[in-house]
């Protein structure tokens, strides 16, 4: 195992000017967005920003597609051009926004109301918008929706209290399905955005639920499937993170009490809270992938089952620790595609490693952190010790 400090391996690093809140990477560029409001474009390979646009944060979420960028922040969607950042429409939300995600045309959008006097979400809504921005339905609903996403070609959405469970949308109808054992989902991921996407959603209680095929076709219409979920995986702590790998083949699943788990049978413990997953560059090379987990001020590198180059009938030891990075403060957010992943940390560093100089620095050894990154980890312990 290998330790090195995260700017040993960046080829380049960019500054966001604040809290990294979302991250979005596709075809050779990424888009991040702030606590402020503040989003900003550049290439993977090299750094070059495309565009920046500022628009009223805090930024929730980011979904892309139809040469645009959708973006849900403050009480509102925004559709922005995905070459130049601009706005090319707004449309208001109630309440908080949530999530958004993109469905071939449709763009779908969460938005929630927080009540301070009874300390938790009272109602929330679903939006259904065309491309042009319209509005076509609105939904309205009494428990938030912790998780939007695709699976079988169905948008589904994970439910918090009172009924837990799923909703899934058919045509202008939802239909709510239970899973599991009636706890509250606290997140999940689908994977790709295709008709082939398969969601995994995690619990309150530690189990995570495969959501199959909802419905059994009829001439009479449709019905809920006897067999439209299946459970995973389970752990006693809670589901803090998950993630949908190799099509679908793979999932990972992380808990606050620190594992992190694979549906191929292996686990790690990586001693703290993950806040975020990828599949990262490996250092065999581009063929190899391996999982990139952040926990605080540290990313850990796991080995995962993706099948050697030179004999795809191997495969590489899987859950084994390869590259410990360090960092002087927290590691929020991250994205990745093909031979690269983009990592973002709570004061608006943004990291980018792709697998060619990650080889070389780890061939390299162990770097130690610089005096000034030592500097600033000692002074976030002394503050926090000050609470």
């Amino acid at each position: 195992m290998v330790s090195l400090a995260l700017h040993a391996v960046s080829s380049f690093t960019r500054d966001l000017f604040g809290a990294c809140t979302a991250i979005s990477i596709d075809r050779g560029s990424v888009v991040v967005g702030s606590k402020d409001g503040l989003l900003i474009s550049w290439l993977t390979s090299t750094g070059e920003e495309l565009w920046r646009a500022s628009i009223q944060g805090p930024i929730s979420d980011i979904a892309r597609g139809l040469d645009r960028v959708f973006v849900t922040a403050s009480s509102s969607l925004y559709a922005i051009d995905d070459s130049e950042g601009t706005v090319l429409w707004k449309a208001d939300l109630e309440g908080a926004s949530d999530y958004v995600l993109r469905q071939g045309n449709l763009i779908w959008a969460t938005s929630s109301v927080y009540e301070i006097e009874v300390g938790d979400y009272t109602e929330s809504s679903i939006w259904r918008f065309n491309g042009s921005g319209e509005c076509e339905k609105q939904w309205t609903i009494p428990e938030r929706s912790w998780f939007i996403g695709l699976s079988h070609g169905s948008v589904i959405l994970g439910l918090g209290r009172p009924r837990c469970g799923i909703l899934s949308i058919k045509g202008n109808e939802l239909v709510h399905v239970e899973v599991g054992e009636r706890q509250p989902i606290v997140c999940g991921d689908y994977g790709s955005p295709s008709e082939e996407a398969v969601a995994i959603v995690g619990h309150s209680n530690g189990a995570t639920t495969l959501i199959g095929d909802l419905y059994d076709e009829s001439e009479e219409g449709f019905s809920i499937s006897s067999e439209c979920w299946t459970k995973v995986v389970e752990d006693p702590s809670a589901v803090c993170c998950i993630l949908v790998a190799d099509g679908g083949k793979e999932s990972i699943t992380a808990y606050e009490n620190g594992f992190v788990k694979s549906n191929h049978g292996w686990s790690y413990d990586v001693q703290g809270v993950v806040s975020a997953m990828a599949i990262g560059p490996h250092r065999i090379g581009e063929s190899n992938r391996s999982l990139w987990a952040c926990t605080g001020n540290r990313v850990l590198v796991l080995s995962t089952s993706v099948p050697r180059k030179d004999s795809p009938a191997e495969t590489i030891p899987c859950g084994q620790l390869e590259l410990e990075l360090s960092h002087e403060c927290r590691i929020d957010k991250c994205a990745s595609e093909g031979g690269t992943i983009v990592l973002a940390d709570e004061r608006g560093g943004i990291h980018f490693v792709n697998t060619e100089f990650l080889n070389r620095r780890m061939e390299e050894g162990s770097v130690e952190m610089s005096a000034d990154s030592r500097s600033s980890i000692m002074r976030e312990r002394l503050r926090r010790l000050r609470k």
